[in-house]
């Protein structure tokens, strides 16, 4: 892949990522109303828990240099990352099924349209395929003219419905199973790389990235910033730029080891094939995957203050 075309798939699949984000977020009010006597336990807990902070001196840091507390949330970040990359543990192992089940959906999805995303008429391999195509351009016209037929019950007119949906769900079951083996052993291969993308190519530079997403999302600069950790408040510019990074990394890294890997295969795979594993929808479903991990993990160590919205997406995904 020359350097444009990285650009252009990294820039496409973060817009990708961000209407899934927006398109999956639950919203919640904040101005919901609460007992006073639940306002007063709040407040107290509230003011139990700055005391604590101010004893051990991690509250508020208004006199520390913006530059100091996002240089020791760096290391704090890169400390975490580090160990949930490790080449021992299993957060990159974990995150595969998930993104397997993801990549085939999308891959059946393509395969079930008669066009391919640049509009042009895809290749007929199988029997199944070029019928099913036909079958699902006129379906809409094929259950109005039947709908339109006289019929001695409605019985029989249930069941006349039912045996078109039904010729065309064996269609699409017979078109995909002879797709699967392809799939299988390219997900095999993507499988690889994407391990070694997370396990070897990341890691050593995990420090750098950590520095360049915390000094680009500003966080050591708001008014209640911390050196421990990122406030919810500014969650929205560290999202937005740790995905650029990750992003960036993962299509410079991934789109080469998978090309080259398809390329120099003893085996043939189709063009639609390799064009689908270089598809900005394969990266951003990816990286959605990922690093909704890695915020629920640096949420759950301290590090991270999601908002509400946020972790309802988490757990509703």
């Amino acid at each position: 892949m020359t350097e444009h075309e990285k650009e252009k798939l990294t820039f496409q699949a973060l817009g990708l990522l961000n209407e899934q984000v927006q398109a999956r977020i639950v919203h919640y009010k904040g101005e919901l109303e609460t007992s006073p006597e639940l306002d007063a336990i709040t407040a107290q807990v509230v003011a139990q828990i700055k005391g604590m902070q101010a004893a051990l001196g991690t509250g508020e840091s208004p006199n520390v240099p913006a530059e100091q507390l996002e240089e020791q949330q760096g290391k704090t970040m890169t400390r975490l990352l580090s160990r949930l990359f490790a080449s021992d543990g299993n957060f990159a192992t974990q995150n595969m099924k998930t993104i397997g089940r993801r990549i085939a959906k999308l891959f059946f999805e393509s395969e079930l349209h008669e066009k391919s995303r640049g509009d042009k008429d895809k290749v007929i391999h199988h029997a199944e395929q070029g019928v099913y195509y036909v079958l699902n351009r006129y379906k809409n016209r094929l259950r109005a003219e039947l709908e339109g037929f006289e019929y001695t019950s409605n019985d029989v007119k249930q069941q006349t419905l039912e045996l078109l949906a039904k010729i065309e769900r064996d269609l699409q079951v017979g078109f995909l199973s002879r797709r699967s083996p392809e799939l299988n052993r390219v997900m095999h291969i993507h499988s690889g790389v994407l391990l070694e993308f997370l396990q070897k190519h990341l890691p050593p530079r995990l420090e750098a990235m950590c520095r360049a997403t915390l000094r680009a999302a500003h966080t050591g600069r708001s008014p209640n910033a911390v050196n421990y950790k990122v406030l919810s408040t500014q969650f929205p510019e560290f999202r937005a730029n740790w995905e650029r990074i990750f992003m960036e990394q993962m299509v410079n890294f991934c789109g080469d080891e998978l090309l080259g890997k398809l390329q120099n295969s003893e085996e043939a795979f189709r063009d639609e094939t390799i064009r689908f594993f270089t598809d900005p929808h394969l990266f951003s479903d990816t990286a959605e995957v990922i690093c909704d991990g890695i915020y629920d993990f640096l949420c759950l160590e301290g590090f991270l203050d999601l908002p509400v919205d946020w972790r309802v997406k988490l757990a509703r995904n």
